[in-house]
């Protein structure tokens, strides 16, 4: 059919499929009304979210909004997905399901909501609508040429409206783009490849949309909202995930920004030691109130990195030189992403070379911000928090459900990886970050708890300043060494209150930004067990990167990625052709170096880096005996070829491409990345490259 050969002949690097309009304004390219039932009108005035004209629908007994096409087939290979805006009229929350038929016959269908932006149509407002045919429910692999939006009900349902209807192609800026799928020589990418939609309107802002396949072969969604210039929910100005999706038991959760003025996440925050003594107003401003500018830095087959940057508002200290100065801090934050990897990577470089050394003696709070990560479609709705844990130089976890100011804890395992998690248990999810060094190479956690660690709650009160007319057994709030819920419990009313907020932040001490010899979290400065830590220095740059962990309580994502980060300190990567990589940027956008540690573990990308030899690389993973690493990534610097290899070997084994090695080419920095999609372990995991 002429839809499978327009696919077959744009797979080069000069050609770039081209959407095809279903309606706008009215019907296109062949396209017919199918509709059955009564109830749609293709020629409606008004609401329209483009152009002179919708599609009105009311909804009785499962009749359906109905485009077709008699003389031609179309596939999910060729257009991978349809879009489409849906109008709620003045009711919203109507139930529709979708349909695909090819011949008169039912290929597939599912319920509409999962596609809608938001979750279901909304009253008096317009949302994106972009079903993804491969991805669950509808998972349809094939052709067709008819699709149905159906009422799901056999009651009368609130009019809404329709408009804009287009099937999306691969590698279109105006659709779904499969990042890196022309190069020449190269065969295209699978459904399963990394999808970046870009400038595409989520939740009211205009953002890019990333999906990927995670460790379990199921689809994963970011939103980023752009942050130039745009005003979105709460005051945000973007720069941040407003929404996540990840596969759960019996369908798929959706994370979402709430709506309050902190809502979002992934912003920067940092709070003065001084508070805000001798400046005006606020010393710890939330940074998803700047504008900035952004970066589409990767965009490759299977791997992308996209840059927020921006300036951050920082006084000096009174006693600085001049003092109270106002210095307008450069910020750097890339979202990385990468098929086979479960979340997302975050990572943070404060660039304070514009300011005095010691100047400055604040912390860094970022990531910060709200999500509702059980799922909730609001604030109320959430589910009141279960527990709080994090991870310093030993492991915090709350015992008792619901966590309140009153809960017992333990705090007394030796812990390496730096995390912090919120968890909900009406609701099976829980949030967190968790660091890609070790406490010992990034410190992280600060303020004043630390005489508490190797304790429980057991041995007694770990608050003591009659929060609410009593002592608690939870640390005071100014004592949490990673900011979360602590000012959210209303501790001050009473120390037996819940909450469902989902305040999730980083945490350093002062000094970590700006001081030459800032006290590391444990230090003898604040009396902690540790006496005699070094100092670390604060200044010209400090950067550090975490994972954003979403996921079931029951399954302990946060616990598993801190596992890896364990099991790549005791890893050891080697290779015969080729080279390990024992130094490169020290953070992201930097351009001066650290050490890696172990060598070739790269923790802004959170990556085991090598250097080709003449487009070819034998190397192996030696993995610490009873631990496993899970998908590892590798980047393959020195890369001069323009396309893949030719074929990658693991024990002597060939490996099929898209599915047992998942490559990018990131040409302009000679890079070739993979994700070894697999688990390993042992002494022997030979990876041999041809070129």
């Amino acid at each position: 059919m002429l839809g499978l050969a327009f696919c077959l002949c744009v797979w080069t690097s000069a050609t770039v499929a081209q959407d095809v309009v279903l309606y706008d304004d009215q019907l296109r390219n062949d396209w017919q009304n199918f509709s059955y039932g009564g109830g749609s009108n293709f020629a409606n005035a008004a609401p329209t979210q483009a152009g002179n004209a919708s599609i009105a629908f009311t909804g009785n007994n499962f009749n359906a909004v109905s485009l077709a096409h008699e003389t031609l087939d179309f596939t999910t290979a060729a257009y991978p997905a349809v879009r489409f805006f849906v109008h709620g009229g003045n009711a919203g929350g109507q139930q529709l399901r979708v349909f695909l038929q090819l011949n008169n016959a039912l290929v597939a269908n599912a319920e509409l909501d999962t596609y809608i932006t938001g979750g279901s149509p909304a009253a008096n407002a317009w949302r994106e609508v972009v079903v993804r045919f491969g991805d669950p429910p509808l998972s349809y692999s094939g052709s067709f040429d008819r699709i149905d939006v159906q009422s799901d009900q056999a009651a009368v349902q609130p009019v809404l409206y329709l408009d804009e209807f287009r099937l999306q192609a691969p590698g279109n800026s105006g659709g779904v783009l499969f990042a890196s799928g022309f190069e020449t020589g190269i065969a295209p990418p699978p459904t399963s490849a990394l999808q970046i939609e870009r400038d595409v309107l989520v939740d009211g802002m205009t953002s890019d949309r990333f999906t990927w396949r995670d460790g379990a072969n199921q689809p994963r969604v970011a939103v980023l909202a752009h942050n130039t210039g745009q005003v979105g929910p709460g005051g945000t100005r973007g720069g941040e995930l407003r929404r996540f999706e990840y596969n759960v038991p019996g369908g798929t959760r959706v994370v979402r920004a709430a709506s309050n003025f902190a809502a979002g996440f992934g912003y920067v925050v940092s709070h003065r030691e001084e508070g805000t003594s001798g400046i005006p107003g606020d010393d710890s401003p939330l940074g998803h109130g700047f504008t900035g500018s952004f970066t589409r830095v990767f965009e490759g087959r299977h791997h992308a990195i996209f840059r927020f940057t921006q300036l951050y508002p920082r006084y000096s200290r009174t006693t600085a030189v001049p003092p109270n100065t106002l210095y307008n801090v450069p910020v750097t934050i890339d979202w990385s992403f990468a098929s086979g990897r479960d979340h997302p990577l975050w990572s943070l470089t404060w660039d304070l070379s514009g300011v005095p050394a010691n100047a400055l003696s604040d912390d860094s709070r970022g990531p910060y911000g709200e999500l509702l990560f059980d799922g909730a479609a609001s604030e109320a709705a959430h589910s009141v928090l279960a527990g709080v844990g994090w991870g310093d130089r030993f492991k915090f976890a709350s015992t008792t459900n619901p966590v309140s100011y009153n809960s017992a804890w333990t705090w007394n395992i030796p812990n390496t990886i730096p995390y912090v998690k919120l968890w909900t248990t009406a609701v099976d999810a829980t949030m967190g970050t968790v660091q890609t060094q070790t406490i010992v190479q990034q410190d992280a956690g600060g303020y004043f708890g630390a005489n508490r660690w190797n304790t429980t709650s057991a041995a007694g009160n770990a608050c003591t300043v009659a929060i609410g007319g009593t002592n608690t057994l939870m640390p005071c709030p100014f004592n949490w060494p990673y900011q979360s819920v602590n000012y959210s419990l209303d501790a001050f009313g009473n120390p037996n209150n819940n909450t469902n907020n989902t305040r999730l932040a980083w945490g350093t001490n002062f000094g970590f930004l700006g001081s030459t010899a800032y006290p590391i979290h444990g230090s003898d400065f604040y009396g902690g067990p540790l006496l005699g830590d070094p100092r670390a220095s604060g200044w010209p740059r400090k950067s550090y990167n975490t994972f954003v962990v979403f996921g079931l309580h029951s399954g302990a994502p946060v616990e598993a990625q801190v596992t890896q980060i364990e099991t790549v300190q005791t890893t050891i990567l080697t290779a015969a052709i080729g080279s390990v990589a024992t130094s490169g940027p020290a953070g992201a956008g930097r351009v001066d170096s650290m050490t890696y540690q172990p060598s070739g573990w790269n923790p802004v990308y959170a990556a085991w880096a090598l250097n080709a030899n003449a487009n070819s690389l034998d190397a192996n993973f030696a993995v610490a005996a009873g631990r496993t690493l899970r998908k590892p990534v590798l980047i393959i610097s020195n890369w001069t070829s323009p396309n893949l290899p030719s074929a990658l070997r693991f024990n002597g084994a060939a490996q099929l491409l898209d599915a047992d090695w998942l490559p990018s080419l990131r040409a302009g920095a000679n890079e070739l990345w993979i994700t070894l999609n697999r688990d390993v372990s042992g002494a022997t995991n030979r990876i041999e490259i041809v070129p």
